[in-house]
């Protein structure tokens, strides 16, 4: 059984620790090398019959296998974004195969990819028009912030979240950026903190007083005055998630608030513990980013609220509609799980982009259609297979030309496919690194491999230039 997430294991495994007890292994990366190495021994001996876990538990030795599930099959998490990029599901898909045996993927917005599927009869499909214990969908509202008046949180969520408060019921609130701000920039002589290594501004944490870059972890400490003229005039700019809990807490000053996102769930054992002592109502407000759309179970939630619903539509990518309206429908489900009624307040700026009108209906069909139209106009999955190619290099010129010679390579040699750039990636300079990206557009994977093959050769033992090919990658 896979999910996509660490803090999913936990609730996951304990549904299934009280179902079948000790037949039962755990596996993912936040155990230690000794504790992987006990389950993985238990899994070879055949002591245990289900295994739960990541993306990485696809690959363990368990005997017999008769059924792979796949929770959440939408999510990114299951494609490694590094070497060797497998995705966990294509993986599934081949041992299912290979042994007979059922692969079920689970979602409640399935990929378009496995949508389209479904209507080929490539997937058989299987819908549940009911949620576990009856429980109506939660009434979902939308709240346009452009009359807010540059306020994060609306008049409307501040007066349900009091109202939950007052009712001894819980609250999600999902912000899907983490750190204080997203820059700091100086007013005076337009100075911004950028990662020296990186072509990106660094997000200001405020608990470690630090501005961090989120690619490749450069810290340093904030001072008070601006570095370039020595001024007092810093500004801070753009919404995370510890800023938000500082709002809560000048708000809601006699509600107990817990923050979940990388920052505070990096030491060992600390999704479990956030997510115990919130399911023992220790904690009046959750406030997480994306780690606290899926799956989660707390009978007490019937608020949710989502600030900033907006923030992955600017996203420049293919699929930032879908990701979109994936992040709020899922997050939206956690409301009203239990006996009482759920709401979901949407606060965004484009009340009417389809992507947040369909998740206020709970319409994914409607969603699916509207999005499909889309890709087929501009050719993309899932009509499209997509190649990715990134040319890296720390000499911007030789990166430059490596990416001109490879397009040229693959223009004089595959003629049915459509081949775009060489273009800047979006995060151009990373740990001083030049990337260019070319992209792949095609039918038949026959078409492009034994090209594809050839340049992974001539650049393999290169030192100074680096090639990765990525078969239906995450981002662009």
């Amino acid at each position: 059984v896979l999910v996509p997430e660490i803090c999913l294991t936990t609730q996951t495994v304990q549904r299934f620790y009280k179902r079948f007890g000790s037949l039962v292994a755990i596996f993912h990366s936040g155990l230690s090398i000794g504790e992987k190495y006990d389950e993985y021994m238990k899994i070879y001996k055949g002591e245990v019959k289900i295994v739960v876990g990541t993306r990485s538990s696809i690959f363990v030795p368990i005997k017999n296998l008769g059924l792979i599930i796949i929770d959440e099959e939408h999510s990114d998490s299951y494609k490694q974004d590094s070497s060797p990029r497998y995705d966990a599901i294509d993986v599934a898909n081949f041992r299912a195969k290979e042994l007979g045996i059922p692969l079920v993927l689970a979602s409640a917005t399935p990929s378009l990819e496995s949508k389209a599927r479904t209507l080929k009869d490539v997937y058989h499909l299987v819908t549940i028009n009911k949620r576990a214990n009856n429980a109506p969908l939660p009434k979902t509202y939308l709240i346009d912030m452009k009359y807010e008046g540059g306020k994060f949180l609306s008049k409307e969520l501040i007066s349900k979240i009091n109202d939950r408060l007052a009712k001894k019921e819980q609250v999600i609130l999902l912000l899907n950026r983490r750190g204080f701000s997203t820059f700091v920039t100086c007013s005076n002589c337009g100075y911004t903190y950028k990662c020296p290594n990186c072509d990106i501004t660094l997000t200001y944490h405020k608990t470690s007083n630090s501005l961090r870059c989120h690619y490749c972890s450069y810290n340093i400490k904030k001072y008070e005055v601006c570095p370039n003229c020595n001024e007092d005039a810093l500004n801070y700019l753009g919404l995370g998630t510890q800023k938000v809990e500082e709002e809560l807490k000048t708000l809601f000053k006699e509600a107990n608030i817990i923050r979940m996102d990388q920052d505070t769930t990096s030491k060992k054992g600390s999704y479990q513990r956030i997510i115990d002592d919130f399911s023992a109502h220790k904690y009046d407000i959750l406030l997480g980013t994306q780690m606290i759309s899926k799956g989660l179970d707390f009978s007490l939630v019937t608020l949710v609220g989502i600030i900033n619903a907006d923030t992955s539509l600017n996203i420049p990518d293919f699929r930032a509609n879908e990701k979109t309206f994936s992040l709020l429908y899922q997050t939206s489900g956690r409301a009203g799980r239990g006996n009482a009624p759920g709401e979901v307040l949407i606060q965004t700026f484009n009340p009417e982009h389809y992507a947040i009108t369909y998740t206020k209906n709970h319409d994914y069909l409607g969603f699916y259609n509207e999005e499909m139209k889309i890709r087929k106009i501009l050719k993309y999955p899932p009509y499209y297979y997509i190649c990715l190619i990134k040319i890296i290099s720390k000499d911007y010129n030789l990166a430059s030309k490596s990416s001109y010679d490879v397009v040229n390579y693959l223009k004089q040699n595959i003629k049915n496919e459509i081949i775009l750039g060489p273009s800047v990636c979006n995060v151009f300079k990373l740990n001083n690194n030049y990337r260019f990206q070319i992209i792949i557009k095609y039918k038949d994977v026959n078409n492009i491999l034994e090209y594809l093959t050839n340049i992974e050769h001539h650049y393999f033992n290169k030192k100074d230039i680096k090639v990765e090919i990525d078969f239906n990658p995450l981002k662009l």
